[in-house]
């Protein structure tokens, strides 16, 4: 069985945290508020099972992400604090995780499920749902709200205003419908009011993760789509929308648009209904949804109200200590954590600390300037001092990381010794820097003459006019074509938390560092809000703008998550045209393509060693090449007001889902 990494332990009062580049252990501290009344004597709260909701009680939560109000699910933008939104107002779907990140049906949902392996390879599940499933405007949930999720996301007309299109891509038929090449998505069926089917493609069966493949959520389609008569109809071939008029672009583009911005009268499924949301005042407000059964666990909000509001980061613990926020998650500067933990030691807070499962990155594009060639890609890498540079954000709570993987994921627990042993450190070293840059043909002034070591001069590299596109500076001496070692580099506005705290950092050991400027080597520095700069990074607006496609930023600080329920990479360096929207570094390479859809579609689920064996070789291979240059993993905390009660956040169990297991005392 997989070693399941469940980082918060209840009761644990000690903190073990590596430092950078110490060992991976890192037991979480949860240092819970102090208790005013006896266990006996303890205000009632709702029983595990799901209480009902005792009374007018309310939080306000503060997030250092922008709360941008696209309320699309991700398939236009993931915006860090539209997520817990997001995840607040939808739920139901037939699968989910547990505490301990394994993936089963969720029988608060589904009656009955079957799963049949058919004769051409595919794999077909057929789920029947429970017959008490309602909406919050107390409309009933049936098998057609399921079934919208996928054909609305990935429809042609979803498309053609933005929308990845990726929903539902390993069932039957996902890109035919797509494209437009069928009208219906063939994957899709419609048994009864209550029941459905969903084919997944015989390209990706077996799924390790199995049932998250099923993770999908009801959807109230009719608030997505025009006014008019809608239904989504099953003539034998597959779902399809009918309705009044044809369900294209032209005539549901905008009317999709719209669904993602909707805030008041949004029908929910999720725990809570959105009452309200502010983007200017960054601030949302939900209220419990009383028609919800329960999570998994038949878990119901105990909490009425509760109002997610954007915090500074510099001034984000004053506003807990006035009262003006209750809890603050997604803490990682090292400085801060100390500060939270000490307030935990008054009694009056609590505070939760894990290991994250993500990491701190320079994020390339890989197709144009400097940052196609990978000795430049290595160059920088070599010119970071990634051990200072975690120290000083982190203060020991991170670790030096030299691929896609944290400490905090079991198989890189597993595997600790391979990777400290068979992966490049990429040890701070610009002489090293220098050494490959001029391998690489960096060896010219602008004018072509020859370049001179130690100068601070920029470098040059002798070209095609084709390698040239998009690049500012290139120069042309007698036909030839000569690149300038400029890179435009984007970084976090203030506020953003620990990226900030990243971004300043990268200045100063990086960007506007002498052993940089030594090297030949020059970073245009741009800083902007979380979400222009996703906008840049995807080369997509949110609402298709046309200048976020434009090529402008290679280098890019920025931390990702790696996935706390499942590490999933496929399609990430895919050369599908079609599905290209999901290589966001524009590289392409045949074996992390190839690597990193065996690892997911091509392992049996609880094949731990298989999948464990091809994550190494994903891993080498990524180090390699350096599509990315890794930095830290990094610990995150949870501080809160001791008023919150039963309150538990670990990498797994994020505020959406332990916030429905705490009550206000």
């Amino acid at each position: 069985m997989k070693k399941v990494v469940s980082l918060l332990l209840a009761g644990v009062m000690v903190l073990s945290l590596a430092a950078c580049g110490g060992k991976k252990e890192t037991t979480a501290v949860t240092t819970a508020p102090a208790e005013s009344k006896t266990e006996t004597e303890a205000e009632p709260q709702s029983e595990s099972s799901g209480g009902e909701n005792t009374g007018a009680s309310q939080i306000v939560y503060g997030v250092t992400s922008t709360i941008a109000g696209d309320m699309g699910l991700n398939q236009w933008s993931s915006v860090g604090g539209d997520k817990p939104i997001l995840f607040l107002i939808n739920a139901y779907s037939p699968t989910c995780y547990d505490q301990d990140a394994l993936w089963l049906w969720d029988e608060t949902v589904v009656e009955s499920h079957d799963a049949r392996t058919n004769d051409d390879g595919t794999l077909t599940y057929t789920i029947q749902l429970k017959d008490d499933l309602y909406f919050s405007d107390g409309s009933k949930i049936t098998a057609k709200n399921y079934v919208a999720y996928p054909l609305l996301f990935s429809s042609p007309a979803a498309v053609a205003v933005s929308a990845y299109g990726t929903a539902g891509k390993e069932y039957v038929g996902h890109q035919e419908y797509k494209n437009g090449e069928n009208s219906v998505f063939a994957g899709l069926h419609l048994v009864d009011d209550r029941t459905f089917s969903i084919t997944v493609a015989k390209d990706y069966n077996p799924y390790y993760y199995g049932l998250a493949l099923l993770n999908i959520f009801p959807m109230a389609y009719e608030q997505w789509l025009p006014d008019g008569n809608w239904d989504i109809a099953d003539d034998g071939d597959g779902c399809y929308f009918k309705g009044d008029v044809e369900f294209d672009g032209a005539n549901c583009g905008e009317a999709i648009t719209a669904g993602r911005y909707l805030y008041e009268g949004r029908i929910c499924s999720g725990p809570y209904y959105l009452e309200s949301l502010d983007t200017g005042a960054g601030e949302a407000t939900l209220k419990v949804n009383e028609h919800y059964n329960g999570n998994f666990e038949g878990q119901k909000a105990d909490i009425e109200t509760i109002i997610v509001k954007a915090v500074n980061s510099a001034t984000m613990l004053d506003a807990l200590k006035t009262g003006s926020v209750d809890l603050i998650d997604g803490i990682g500067e090292g400085d801060i954590i100390n500060a939270c933990l000490d307030l935990a030691d008054t009694g009056e807070y609590g505070a939760d600390c894990y290991k994250y499962s993500g990491y701190m990155k320079l994020f390339y594009q890989c197709d144009w300037g400097p940052t196609q060639y990978e000795p430049v890609r290595k160059a920088v890498a070599y010119l970071t001092n990634r051990e200072e540079m975690c120290q000083e954000a982190t203060l020991g709570y991170g670790n030096v990381t030299n691929g896609q993987y944290s400490f905090a994921q079991w198989m890189a627990q597993d595997m600790e010794e391979e990777l400290s042993t068979e992966l490049e450190a990429y040890a701070y070293n610009p002489e090293k820097a220098v050494e490959i840059l001029k391998e690489d043909g960096w060896i010219y002034n602008a004018d072509g003459s020859d370049y001179t070591d130690g100068s601070g001069e920029l470098r040059y590299k002798k070209v095609s006019k084709e390698e040239t596109a998009y690049m500012n500076g290139c120069a042309e001496v007698n036909g030839q074509w000569y690149m300038p070692l400029v890179l435009e580099y984007l970084g976090h506005a203030e506020g953003d938390g620990i990226e900030t705290v990243l971004d300043e950092l990268l200045t100063i050991y990086l960007c506007e560092n002498e052993n940089t400027s030594k090297a030949g080597m020059k970073f245009n520095r741009t800083v902007m809000a979380d979400s222009e700069l996703l906008s840049y990074l995807n080369r997509r607006g949110a609402n298709g703008e046309e200048k976020y496609t434009q090529p402008s930023y290679n280098v890019i600080s920025l931390a990702s998550g790696l996935g706390a329920a499942k590490f999933d990479k496929t399609y990430s360096w895919t050369f599908d045209e079609n599905l290209l929207a999901n290589n966001k570094n524009r590289y392409f390479n045949h074996t992390l393509d190839d690597l990193s859809m065996d690892m997911i579609y091509g392992v049996e689920a609880g094949d731990d060693d298989t999948f464990k064996d091809i994550w190494f070789r994903y891993q080498k291979e990524f180090n390699k090449t350096l599509p990315e240059v890794p930095l830290f993993n990094w610990t995150y905390c949870a501080v809160y007001n001791g008023k919150l009660n039963g309150f538990q956040e670990t990498n797994i169990w994020s505020f959406q889902y332990a916030i429905l297991y705490a009550s206000v005392k």
